[in-house]
């Protein structure tokens, strides 16, 4: 189902999510809740709960993965990709340049200025994000009992290893089903014309690269298949995508240096927009003598994105179809609790790696209560927290 949207309107509230998206996903489902939902109302805060909720039990980055679905919730498979180019393009570009012309430095205090508060308002976004959702999720006792066990839950163990955040979406979901069992107790038969085609593209490009790298040899397909097989092998994001790429492009292949690697990525965490689009320094940076350095960045950061946007085109006709079904009904409802609550344990653990001094938690709540008026745009706040860390 497609709505009659101007889409040109539509992709420049994207563009807004872009610009103020600061802080990985979390931070990221803030923003898109803020515009997309509350503001604009191109999907419910139900849909974008479960979208949240699929994409993160797949590979891929998880909220390029849920804004790309949005724009095909919203006009089709050709506003979807029109989405990702417009939500995911301003960051590789700047990562594309950043990665040939720039020598950053720790100690740069204009850089450090403006960049004083940014995280503070990233956390910001993410209780905004927790606290949307979980008033949207939580209706029952049951509902909360779940929500508070999976809260107590992903604080201690995600901070282990990502790979919990889809075994307890799971674990959630069944429980919720099973709870509700004997109020569904047959499973409706669907047709759904699954596109499973994309499935095996995604197989037969990462065989076919794999093989043709070593016979070839040649930069440009060693870049796609690095890049690419990081895209289809993270469940996670970007932070998880990280160590990945230390022991394969700086200790197995030599292609950047530690140094330019951390320091790339240090800046990433300032700039808007995907996480994955550190892939674009890394792409370039490696490449720095090359003419086609910028090319490189371009060339990485799209490998980078390419499984996780074909599974957008295999997913969302899955969960459009399957989602009014009774017991997928009930499945997403754990799905959808146990999403915000791992939001919500993200928020309290950045809270507490935040600089705890008065300014930082001042300008959490402010940004807090700011975003939750909803009266003043994500974009407004993030200008503001920059200027503030400049003149303060």
């Amino acid at each position: 189902m497609t709505y009659n949207t101007n889409w040109l309107i539509f992709l420049w509230d994207v563009f807004i999510c872009s610009l103020s998206s600061y802080g990985g996903p979390e931070a990221h489902y803030g923003v898109f809740s803020s515009v997309l939902v509350n503001k604009k109302k191109y999907i419910t805060e139900e849909s974008l709960v479960e979208m949240i909720g699929l994409y993160s039990l797949v590979p891929g980055p998880g909220s390029t993965q849920t804004i790309t679905a949005i724009g095909y919730h919203v006009g089709g498979p050709i506003l979807a990709f029109l989405t990702f180019l417009v939500w995911a393009l301003p960051a590789i570009i700047i990562m594309s340049v950043f990665g040939i012309l720039v020598s950053f430095s720790s100690n740069s205090e204009f850089i450090e200025n403006i960049l004083r508060y940014l995280p503070a308002i990233a956390i910001s976004f993410i209780f905004y994000a927790a606290i949307s959702l979980t008033k949207k999720v939580i209706k029952l006792k049951f509902h909360f009992f779940i929500y508070l066990i999976m809260f107590v839950i992903s604080y201690f163990l995600v901070p282990i290893s990502l790979w919990f955040v889809p075994i307890l979406l799971v674990v959630s979901g069944l429980i919720t089903y099973l709870k509700y069992k004997e109020e569904t107790p047959t499973i409706e038969k669907v047709n759904i014309k699954t596109p499973w085609w994309i499935l095996i593209c995604i197989v037969l490009i990462a065989i076919i690269s794999e093989i043709m790298n070593p016979i070839i040899n040649h930069s440009a397909l060693n870049i796609f298949t690095s890049f690419y097989r990081y895209g289809y092998s993270v469940i996670g994001g970007g932070q998880i995508v990280i160590p990945l790429m230390i022991t394969d492009l700086v200790e197995s292949q030599s292609l950047i240096t530690l140094n330019d690697f951390l320091s790339g990525y240090a800046i990433d965490q300032a700039i808007p927009g995907p996480l994955f689009s550190f892939a674009a320094f890394v792409g370039s940076r490696s490449f720095v003598g090359s003419s086609f350095a910028f090319f490189y960045g371009i060339l990485s950061a799209f490998s980078i994105f390419l499984p996780g946007i074909l599974l957008v085109y295999l997913i969302y006709p899955i969960w459009k179809k399957f989602r009014h079904i009774e017991f997928f009904k009930k499945f997403l409802i754990g799905v959808s609790i146990t999403a915000a609550a791992l939001i919500l344990s993200t928020g309290i653990r950045q809270t507490i790696q935040l600089d705890m001094i008065w300014q930082n938690i001042l300008i959490l709540l402010i940004g807090l209560l700011l975003l939750h008026s909803k009266r003043i745009p994500g974009y407004v706040v993030v200008i503001v927290a920059m200027i503030l860390g400049f003149i303060i």
